[in-house]
């Protein structure tokens, strides 16, 4: 007889304890993961509503709502230059209404972005991002920074982009979304309702330093602008959709480069294959080739869409797998043709 009585875990009940720890870790790991998914949401969707109150302040105090770019020119065939202005995008036009005072009294808006301005190169308010600009989960990426494109200078990566057309960058002015080119856009302009009308959506920061995706205070294609690529019948404004698109336009997190890719002012051939690696196909734009338009598609991190801002100031979840004729008018301004949004 032992004297205690007492006895070890046998080698069977330490193998059933593990396996028991196991699958409980395995069913609450979904459940936290989940939790996080569904704060991150919440706390993405909280900022883009105060860029939302932000544009309808900019709207109430201006009588205009800003525009994707601050300024820009018609150059040739007709289209809209964003690179011909100063290229402050309406993110930098709103900084008033998002409590950025002093960062926006430190833009020149008479002077263009990428100017070095009287400090030389002194890191400028667009080297870095308010706060309220980025999206949980989205790392921004390295600041934007080209040789040619910025002169040298570093431009921070947000979370969200505007829309400014059904159609392309470039023709912005003639079927334009609501902060799409024009003099002194309005409320009033939206002919469909500011409750079926899009805004706004997120965007990621591109994952390399030439890539200006996410730069949010520049008013360029992919970086606080988007555009569909759904055409248009030649013979409007008002905005008909041309069937033709279907299948290729900038759905939310368009990732297979057969249907469409990010037309960007720079992304390197060598680069191309490691962007779609990544699910951010992108090509260059060439004013006298192939890639001679602007379109890019909205991203997040979130599985199945993309949170969006309507023109009431209401955000929601937009799907991946939405229609696309139906996207297309959401967008668009001036086609008369309202439809229900998605909820």
């Amino acid at each position: 007889m032992t004297g205690s009585g007492r006895r070890g875990f046998t080698l069977v009940e330490v193998l059933v304890v593990v396996a028991i720890i196991g699958v409980l870790i395995g069913l609450l790991l979904p459940a936290v993961q989940a939790a996080r998914e569904s704060a991150r949401r919440l706390r993405c969707s909280a900022n883009l509503r105060q860029v939302g109150l932000a544009v309808l302040a900019h709207h109430e105090a201006r009588r205009a709502l800003p525009t994707t770019v601050s300024s820009g020119t018609v150059a040739r065939r007709g289209d809209f230059d964003p690179r011909s202005g100063t290229s402050h995008s309406w993110l930098v036009q709103i900084l008033p209404y998002l409590e950025e005072q002093a960062r926006f009294d430190r833009f020149d808006l008479d002077r263009s972005l990428f100017d070095p301005g009287p400090k030389g190169g002194t890191p400028g308010p667009e080297s870095d991002r308010p706060a309220i600009l980025a999206c949980p989960g989205d790392a921004g990426g390295p600041p934007f920074r080209h040789a040619t494109l910025t002169r040298g200078r570093p431009f921070a990566k947000g979370s969200y982009a505007a829309w400014a057309s059904p159609y392309h960058v470039e023709f912005q002015h003639r079927y334009p979304a609501p902060l799409g080119w024009r003099p002194r856009p309005r409320l009033g302009d939206l002919r469909d309702g500011a409750n079926a009308t899009l805004v706004a959506s997120e965007v990621l920061g591109g994952p390399e330093e030439w890539d200006a995706r996410g730069a949010w205070a520049v008013g360029w294609n992919a970086a606080s602008v988007l555009a569909y690529d759904m055409h248009a019948y030649p013979d409007a404004p008002p905005f008909r959709h041309f069937p033709m698109s279907l299948g290729h336009t900038q759905r939310p997190n368009t990732r297979d480069p057969a249907v469409n890719v990010d037309v960007l002012y720079a992304c390197p051939e060598a680069a191309q294959d490691s962007m779609t690696a990544r699910g951010m196909p992108c090509a260059e734009w060439e004013e006298d080739d192939v890639w001679r338009y602007l379109s890019s598609a909205p991203r997040s991190t979130h599985p199945g869409g993309v949170q969006s801002l309507w023109a009431d100031g209401r955000v929601g979840f937009l799907d991946d797998g939405v229609d696309e004729v139906t996207l297309a008018y959401l967008i668009a301004i001036d086609d008369g043709r309202p439809v229900k949004p998605p909820r």
